[in-house]
């Protein structure tokens, strides 16, 4: 009895021990599940999250913390096809381009239906210069991808690029037929056929764009190009002409059927084409700027020269508002100058037209200093002072560290004899062109003169020696500095060394012989002094100057009869030279 309770107590403890491990293990294996569950959606909210932070970080262009920020979303979940893509973007846009290629292949491995993966991959290929590969990718896009047809335009050019002209015309002739006839696959088949020197078949296409196009007159002129540019130019004229009858809001054209007449060498109706046109407001100023500056490059031609000018003249009338025309207008005329293109008896004319055009323009803008500097270049050739002093102090509030305008007021005043305001301005431009040499050997020299003038002679000593330091062998200098010397009589030893290098550097200048017999008759030196007279008088260009002083060596050898000769050679030529009168009168120098 006492062995069956304890044998059923026994049974009894084993069952509910089982029970109970049973039921222990049953909930130790539901707990461990439900971590792995929540595990793997605690990573795929990781992974997003990093993706989220790289996409703001790549707005932001932080490049360097999206990539660790994509790197981190893709350790977490390796497939995502769309951070490697945001990858191969980055590494692209910074120029990476083994990191981009690598990323977009990828992109493309775990997705191959995203068309922006290969649209990338084929970019970042051609950025690489690899547009073989880059081919390969629009044509995989294109076989797998419905609809993405606009690929085959980039397609076309990596082929041409590649010199591969029968593929590039037959992918355009793909895009062709799905998208019909349209100007991008006619026109760059027409350049391929050029190329390819198969004009006939660049025509057809163009003939074929134009008929697709019946209301559009731009293919019509585009057609006409390629004839002309073909040497059709007949059968261009014939349909710019057409199209001229019916289309009377296209006036610009007949630029272009003038310029197919002046090829054709119809220049009658060239030019009265082009007038045509110019004096149409409709048609662009800029259209006309272009025509005027193609034809400038043709010079030197009679009929142009005669033309341009009178076409600028057009410009400025019928758009009288804008200011490239009056900027044309100065450019064309001073260069038409400049090239020696114009007759003498219009030279003068040429150049108040510049004047004009200038003045107009700097009326409008101010702010071109090159513009200033030939406005009053020409004003300095017609010796418009008044205008020169002027407009230099107008340009001087604008420019006012500009040295050449200083010089030019200078020189301005010194034609109107102020010598006080020329040395005001030389001096100004000496303070401001301490480093550029050629400037301050100008002002220097002409500083020089003006204190001459005023009697001021140890001040213009001083330039003349500062601009001597600077350029020994200024010839100019060298000829006035030793001749005001031996005017004044004075340092006659340094004006003699001058004088005789002056010799070395150019003895055929009349005005430098002049100045060196001068001096060697102050000198005493009559005998030489006569010698470098007669070379003068011999040359047959003699000035009043040459033959007064002539008169006065001759004078001083004893010979008063040929000396009065010559001082009477000296009043023909020049009423004015000082004291001829009363050496003739007087048979005698008179100082």
């Amino acid at each position: 009895m006492t062995f069956k309770i304890h044998f059923f107590i026994l049974l009894t403890i084993t069952f509910c021990l089982g029970v109970l491990t049973d039921g222990l293990s049953q909930k130790k294996s539901k707990n461990k599940e439900d971590k792995v569950v929540k595990s793997e959606i605690y990573t795929q909210h990781e992974a997003e999250y990093y993706f989220t932070e790289g996409e703001k970080q790549y707005i932001l262009e932080d490049f360097a913390k999206a990539v660790n920020s994509f790197r981190s979303s893709i350790q977490l979940m390796p497939t995502n096809d769309v951070a490697y893509f945001k990858l191969a973007q980055i590494y692209n846009k910074t120029e990476q381009l083994d990191a981009a290629k690598f990323a977009i292949q990828k992109a493309l491995e775990l997705n191959n239906s995203n068309p922006y993966y290969y649209l990338l991959g084929a970019d970042i290929y051609s950025n690489a210069n690899n547009l073989d590969e880059a081919a390969k990718i629009y044509e995989e896009l294109l076989s797998k991808i419905p609809d993405q047809e606009s690929a085959l335009f980039q397609l076309a050019v990596i082929y041409m690029y590649l010199n591969k002209y029968d593929l590039a015309l037959e992918t355009y002739q793909r895009a062709e037929n799905y998208f019909g006839i349209n100007e991008q696959s006619s026109v760059q088949k027409q350049k391929v056929y050029l190329k390819l020197n198969k004009v006939e078949e660049a025509i057809n296409e163009g003939i074929k764009l134009m008929n697709a196009n019946p209301g559009n007159p731009k293919y019509s002129i585009m057609l006409a190009d390629v004839l002309s540019s073909n040497g059709q130019e007949t059968k261009a004229i014939s349909l710019i002409e057409d199209l001229l009858k019916t289309n009377t809001t296209i006036e610009g054209v007949r630029l272009q059927l003038a310029d197919l007449y002046r090829k054709t060498k119809d220049l009658d109706r060239f030019e009265k084409e082009i007038n045509k046109s110019f004096i149409n407001p409709s048609v662009p100023i800029n259209a006309k700027i272009n025509v005027v500056m193609k034809y400038m490059a043709l010079l030197p031609d009679s009929r142009l020269q005669k033309l341009l000018p009178s076409l600028c003249d057009q410009i400025v009338e019928v758009h009288p508002e804008d200011p490239n025309g009056y900027l044309l207008l100065g450019d064309v005329y001073s260069s038409l100058l400049e090239k020696q293109l114009v007759d003498e008896e219009f030279k003068n004319i040429y150049k108040r037209k510049a004047i004009s055009g200038y003045y107009h323009y700097v009326g409008f803008d101010e702010s071109k200093f090159n513009v200033w500097q030939n406005l009053l270049n020409m004003e300095l050739q017609l010796n418009q002072t008044d205008s020169v002093i002027m407009h230099s102090q107008t340009a001087l509030a604008v420019f006012p560290n500009q040295t050449w305008l200083y010089l030019v007021a200078g020189i301005a005043y010194s034609q109107e004899k102020d010598w006080k305001e020329a040395v005001y301005y030389f001096n100004e431009g000496i303070k401001r062109a301490s480093t550029n040499i050629q400037m301050l050997e100008l002002l220097y020299g002409y500083l020089g003169d003006s204190y001459y003038n005023m009697k001021d002679f140890e001040k213009s000593d001083s330039a003349y020696n500062k601009v001597l330091e600077i350029n020994p062998n200024n010839e100019l200098i060298l000829n006035n500095y030793s001749y005001y010397l031996s005017l004044r009589g004075e340092h006659l030893d340094k004006a003699k060394e001058m004088s005789i290098k002056l010799m070395r550097l150019n003895s055929d200048e009349l005005a430098y012989l002049d100045t060196y017999g001068w001096v060697q008759f102050k000198l005493e030196n009559y005998k030489e002094a006569k010698r470098v007279f007669e070379k003068i008088i011999d040359s047959n260009k003699a000035s009043a100057d040459n033959y007064d002083h002539y008169g006065d060596v001759l004078y001083m050898l004893g010979d008063i009869e040929n000396a009065k000769i010559q001082w009477i050679k000296a009043k023909e030529l020049d009423k004015n030279t000082l004291n001829i009168d009363k050496k003739i009168e007087q048979g005698k120098i008179i100082q």
